[in-house]
């Protein structure tokens, strides 16, 4: 019997909640940023799937595209509170930013594998 086909929109919203691509139940991430080797409600392995450096690099890329135009015009334009206040966003939007990333890029990688 084949194996039903990998929804990439669907692993992709579960990977973004932090949820097993497969069933939506299980975690994605163990810690901040490790994944599960193995989802704790399916079984599903995700030891084959490396994200590695995509999401670091997608979350500079996001962040640098909202808060650079930002900076540019409010530092121009405001008080000696602008930069520091902007910075310190940044730094948290990023924070909070890398792990959904990750378990997105983790889901991504799971729907475009169908070799299993």
């Amino acid at each position: 019997m084949p194996k039903p086909k990998r929804r990439l929109g669907q692993a992709l919203q579960r990977g973004l909640r932090g949820r097993c691509p497969a069933c939506g139940k299980g975690r994605l991430l163990r810690n901040y940023l490790t994944p599960n080797t193995t989802c704790g409600a399916c079984g599903e392995d995700f030891s084959r799937y490396q994200a590695a450096d995509f999401a670091p690099y997608l979350v500079t890329f996001l962040v640098g595209m909202i808060f650079t135009p930002l900076t540019l015009v409010l530092s121009t334009h405001a008080n000696d509170f602008t930069l520091p206040i902007l910075l310190l966003a940044a730094l948290a939007s990023a924070i909070l930013l890398l792990p959904p990333i990750k378990g997105a890029a983790l889901g991504l990688l799971w729907a475009v594998n169908e070799t299993n």
